[in-house]
This record gives structure tokens, sequence and C-alpha cells, in this order.
């Protein structure tokens, strides 16, 4: 790529991230933009290349000094691996996403809310049936979380195909929260201050609901609290899928807790 298109990539992509931060509306009308796409990838590129090096850096007891140190070296090899499961989970965020704005665009709110409460409900229940002692089968749970998973299938087929790509630069663009948030997390690390690192990733996943709540309400047409219910589903579901990944063997253990913790 010449030396002129690689600044002007650059100079799409801080004018991206700049308004996923602190203009989320104007963020989500760029993302209409099919040319803002690349730009939303190198946000999210960007991203992922930071949190690696940051995690890799940082002491692996912090901020938890009292935790047991992992089982496996938290080498850059071991956060490459990590990283490496960001994006199928990602993915799979957006398609859950995709899926909430089709099912709460019509209907009822109480009625919808009550339903999509109960589904997203039913992957941890699942969950909660296998590990126990005397639980259901593996091969049952693989099943069932499967077929939960699929009934998201209908949905998406009535999701407008014009509505897919503006959706996934939005939701990559966003991450830019997260890569912000990596100045005052390295700073709280520096003076050992865990409650401020804490206190730094409850504010950056606030963040990202606000932000991707009003994003996807200019996007979407959807009303403000339909929006939000949409997102918010939309990560539990995320979060349930990297849990029955890990419990059907996909996924080993130290490798989920650094995602979630990450």
């Amino acid at each position: 790529m010449p030396a002129m298109s690689k600044r002007s990539m650059l100079k799409m992509s801080l004018a991206l991230g700049r308004r996923a931060l602190f203009s989320p509306a104007q963020a989500a009308r760029e993302a209409r933009k099919e040319e803002n796409l690349r730009p939303a990838l190198y946000l999210y590129s960007a991203f992922l290349l930071g949190y690696m090096l940051f995690f890799w850096i940082k002491p692996a007891n912090f901020p938890d000094t009292g935790a047991a140190l992992p089982g496996e070296s938290q080498s850059l090899l071991f956060w490459l691996k990590v990283m490496i499961w960001q994006p199928p989970l990602e993915a799979a965020w957006i398609l859950f996403l995709m899926g909430f704005i089709v099912w709460f665009r019509s209907g009822g709110l109480p009625l919808r809310l009550a339903a999509a409460t109960a589904w997203t409900a039913l992957p941890f229940i699942l969950m909660a049936a296998y590990v126990q002692k005397g639980g259901i089968p593996k091969w049952a749970f693989g099943a069932a979380a499967t077929a939960a998973f699929a009934l998201f299938y209908p949905l998406l087929r009535k999701a407008p195909a014009r509505d897919l790509k503006p959706v996934i630069t939005f939701m990559l663009s966003i991450n830019v929260i997260g890569l912000v948030l990596l100045a005052p997390m390295s700073a709280v690390v520096l003076i050992g201050h865990s409650g401020f690192f804490n206190f730094s990733q409850i504010v950056g996943g606030l963040w990202i609901l606000g932000v991707g709540t009003l994003g996807l309400r200019e996007l979407t047409g959807l009303r403000l609290p339909r929006a939000f219910m949409s997102l918010l589903f939309s990560m539990f579901f995320q979060v349930a899928f990297a849990f029955t990944l890990h419990l059907l063997g996909l996924v080993p253990k130290e490798i989920l807790k650094a995602l979630l913790y990450a």
C-alpha cells in the first residue's frame, strides 16, 4: 500500500475511533459507509495487539495479588493463543446482536423481554445441569446447547443483508474504547493500585454498553430500551458461548479465564 494510502487509512481510523468514543450516533452514520469497514478493522487489530502486549507485560497476579499463579506460563505465545480466540467470539457477539435486533424490532417489549430472558438463561441452565454431580451427559449438553444457539438462525435469516456490514463496522470500531483505556490501566499497574484497575475495567464495560446502545439506536432505528436490551442480551450470550466451548473441550480453562478477564 502506498505511503499516502497508509496515512489516509490512519486518518480515517483515528477519525472513526474519535467518533466511536465521543459521538456514537455520528459513528453509526459513518459505519454505513462501506469505506469505513477497513478502518474499523484497523482499530480492532490495534485493540487485539495492544491487549496482547499489555497482559503479557502485566504481572500475572495483579490485581489479585493473593490469587494462585496460572497453570500455564503467561508468555507472549500464551496471550497470542488467547487473542486468536477473540475474533471468533467477536463474530459470535455480532451474530447474536443481529439476532436480537431482529427480535426486538417488533412485538410488545414486555413479552419480548420475558422471552429473551428465558432464552438467554437457557445456556446457563444447561451448563449448571452438566457440571453438577450426576448431571446430564456431555453429548446431551452439547446437543441442547447447539439447539439453544441455533435458535438465532431464523432470526438471522430475517435480518436485512444491508444492515450486516454497518453493524460489523460499528461494533468493531467501539473496541477503540478498550484501546484508549490501556493508558490508565497501564498507569495503575505501575503504581500497583488494584482498586483503580478494577474500576477502569468497569468504566470500560459501561462505556461500551452506553456507546453501543446509542449507536445501535441510530443505526437500526430501534428505540433506546430495545437497542439496550439487544446489546445486553448479546453480551450474555457471548459469555455463554465461551463457557460452552470450554465445557465441550474446545477452549482450555486458562484460555477461557484470560478471555473473560481481558
